[in-house]
């Protein structure tokens, strides 16, 4: 028979290995909870630097717009174009067949849904005459008398369109209606480096802002 010492010492490693044990598991619960932070702080902080890319390369995209408009490279200050755009050049689906090169110039939409919002972003040219309805950056501007340097770290370069929205004249009583301010609207959109699994960009910034000359 087992006397009473025995016994005791036989509880005691059973209670010993219970409470290792229990140790152990909540080891496991705050290694795995700490792992799970961890990744999601990574997740976080790529995310962080995707928006961040594709805000710097739509801030970039509304710069190349701005440019556009004013014809004039900003370094040698000569113009880019022999001539500068008419509202004859802007149209209402942003598509001019006769000319590619004045695609992505658009007139305001006549409904309630606005132009940045009707176009398909997403259409990709084949060759020089797929029609697109949007403006490519880099594409009619010039610095130093050269094309604009690629947008960095991202995983499509910005696009943009180029809205007319007024020709406003003199309103002092008594003098004609010039000088003119043309007023423009520049829409773009910057996207950052990941894809998605449908070979699009994981994050997109839109940026707009009302140009006046």
């Amino acid at each position: 028979m087992l006397n009473s010492r025995q016994l005791t010492q036989k509880r005691q490693t059973g209670s010993a290995l219970i409470i290792g044990l229990t140790i152990l598991l909540l080891m496991l619960i705050l290694g795995t909870a700490g792992m799970r932070t961890t990744i999601m702080e990574e997740k976080m902080a790529g995310n962080s630097r995707e928006l961040n890319n594709a805000f710097q390369a739509a801030e970039q995209g509304l710069t190349d717009g701005e440019q556009d408009i004013l014809n004039k490279d900003p370094v040698t200050r000569s113009k880019v174009r022999s001539d500068d755009y008419i509202k004859n050049d802007f149209s209402s689906d942003c598509i001019h067949a006769s000319d590619r090169k004045l695609d992505g110039l658009c007139l305001p939409s006549v409904t309630t849904i606005p132009q940045w919002l009707l176009i398909d972003w997403k259409t990709i040219a084949t060759s020089d005459t797929t029609p697109l309805p949007y403006r490519a950056y880099g594409k009619a501007t010039e610095i130093g008398g050269e094309t604009p340097p690629d947008v960095p770290l991202v995983a499509r370069q910005p696009r943009f369109i180029l809205e007319y929205l007024a020709s406003v004249g003199s309103r002092v009583v008594g003098r004609g209606p010039t000088p003119q301010n043309i007023y423009y609207r520049v829409t773009t959109q910057g996207y950052g480096i990941a894809m998605t699994d449908d070979a699009e960009p994981l994050a997109r910034v839109m940026l707009q802002t009302t140009y006046g000359m």
